[in-house]
């Protein structure tokens, strides 16, 4: 039988469920985003949006999702919304309809707040791509934005190109496309109500999930390089309410320590606040180095606050392992993992 998911090796507590789709094993994308392509639907270079979508409707029934997933706009930069119970959906009466399980949520923004650090970066970008893992445009959030209380260097310099032109079209299904206007232009997430879907986006940057020990609050994070050295994992610590001591993280499917090789402009983000921070790299040739985004990582997240026993996972390349992984760096287009985590309503 052929696996279509990856669990999280991470001893989160009880109701905490966390996984990373694979390309295979569901969905319906055509190559080179064979087949269960998620995002990257933007534009001539993207996947049909009618097609994404139709698989973003198979992502919800296949695994069972509680509600429809949170979908993010992805722009490298360190921005954290805080997601709330979505509002009521009009009545019949007035012009509105209660909607299916599988849509919960796309009637309303159910936006508490987001936080940010910073605009993001206008290099490159992880992969050598300006455009980030984020699948669709969007409008920002409605919710008040919530400034970090500590931890990390913020993003600073001139805000990313825009992933993708606004409003974005196709004739997938209505639900999941009136969606698009919805999605909160952020690179985290952070949730402590029962039901509400997280989900993170990528194609070779991290995907962290955190949970607390005692499963009240959940946040997911996507972290390529440029979000990474500016803080964008330190920003969603900062954004969850729970202590970073009292957190497990999971750093899921990336561009592995031996494949992923990087030029001066990345080591210098990262060993010019933190020299000690050369330790994750290994010189190929002039100018290059090999990166190891996940010990880089864990090194911020020790210095935040978190405990190294807790944070697990990083060791999945996706670049090394084409039968089960998209990877932008390996194929330049591809498509779109997303790593998914809620909190089971009904478990504390």
């Amino acid at each position: 039988m052929v696996s279509d998911r990856i669990h999280a090796a991470a001893p989160f507590p009880p109701g905490v469920r966390v996984f990373t789709t694979l390309r295979h094993g569901a969905g319906s994308s055509a190559p080179p985003f064979d087949r269960f392509n998620l995002g990257n639907c933007r534009g001539p270079e993207g996947d049909d949006p009618a097609v994404v979508a139709r698989n973003r409707e198979e992502l919800v029934r296949r695994f069972g999702l509680p509600s429809a997933p949170r979908w993010l706009r992805q722009v490298h930069g360190t921005r954290v919304v805080r997601f709330g119970p979505p509002p009521p959906r009009p009545s019949p009466a007035g012009g509105g309809g209660s909607g299916s399980a599988g849509r919960s949520g796309l009637g309303g923004s159910g936006i508490e707040g987001s936080g940010f650090g910073g605009s993001g970066f206008g290099g490159s970008g992880f992969g050598g791509s300006a455009s980030g893992d984020g699948s669709r445009s969007g409008g920002g959030g409605d919710g008040l934005l919530l400034p970090p209380q500590g931890g990390g260097r913020l993003g600073g310099g001139p805000p990313p190109p825009r992933p993708c032109p606004a409003g974005e079209g196709g004739s997938g299904p209505g639900w999941e496309l009136s969606a698009l206007a919805e999605e909160p232009e952020a690179d985290a997430a952070v949730t402590a109500t029962p039901g509400v879907v997280l989900a993170i986006l990528t194609a070779d940057c991290l995907p962290v999930v955190f949970a607390a020990r005692d499963g009240s609050e959940l946040a997911a994070a996507h972290a390529g390089w440029p979000g990474l050295s500016a803080g964008m994992l330190e920003a969603t610590l900062a954004a969850m309410r729970t202590p970073p001591g009292d957190l497990v993280a999971w750093i899921g499917p990336c561009a592995g320590p031996r494949r992923y090789e990087v030029g001066r402009n990345v080591f210098a983000a990262f060993t010019g606040p933190d020299p000690a921070a050369e330790a994750a790299f290994v010189p190929t040739r002039e100018g290059h180095w090999l990166a190891d985004l996940p010990a880089l990582a864990r090194r911020r997240l020790v210095a935040a606050g978190m405990r190294a026993t807790d944070i697990h996972g990083g060791d999945l390349c996706t670049i090394s392992d084409p039968a089960r992984f998209f990877s932008h760096r390996r194929d330049g287009r591809s498509g779109r993992l997303a790593t998914i985590a809620w909190l089971e309503p009904g478990a504390r």
